[in-house]
């Protein structure tokens, strides 16, 4: 199997709080350059079977990804589909406590993909994505203490 990718940021605040911005809370924070429309809604159903879904003003929508496990609020696992790739990737976001602040560690597998020898090519694709995504969960929550 091939490497996995793994990011990890830390965030100021509690862990219950941290996994529920990511899930409940993703549409406020998550980059507009990481959508697949212009002007969108993003909904992460934070249960086993929920659904991670973009739906455009327009009534379109896009399955991003199904959960697979869900231990609030320490992990949310689900399928992740990038791209133009056919079968899912998978995506591990694990939340511990550390103090006063949240580790947020993110592992992103081939899943079911099928990239093969695709897959480290795609993982150059999604280290700039998780990076510009994990910054755009920490400047939220970090603007939620500032009064921003």
């Amino acid at each position: 199997m091939a490497e996995p990718l793994q990011r990890t940021i830390r965030v100021r605040c509690p862990v219950d709080h941290a996994f529920h911005v990511f899930t409940s809370r993703v549409d406020l924070w998550w980059p507009s350059g990481h959508r697949r429309f212009a002007v969108s809604q993003l909904t992460l159903e934070a249960r086993v079977g929920g659904r991670f879904v973009e739906r455009s003003d327009a009534g379109e929508e896009a399955l991003l990804g199904e959960v697979m496990g869900c231990e609030p609020p320490h992990r949310i696992r689900y399928t992740w589909y990038p791209g133009a790739i056919e079968h899912p990737t998978l995506v591990d976001v694990c939340f511990e406590e550390d103090g006063e602040e949240t580790v947020v560690k993110v592992i992103h597998t081939e899943g079911d993909s099928q990239l093969g020898d695709a897959w480290p090519s795609r993982v150059r694709l999604f280290e700039r994505g998780w990076t510009h995504v994990l910054d755009a969960l920490a400047e939220h929550i970090a603007g939620e203490h500032e009064g921003g």
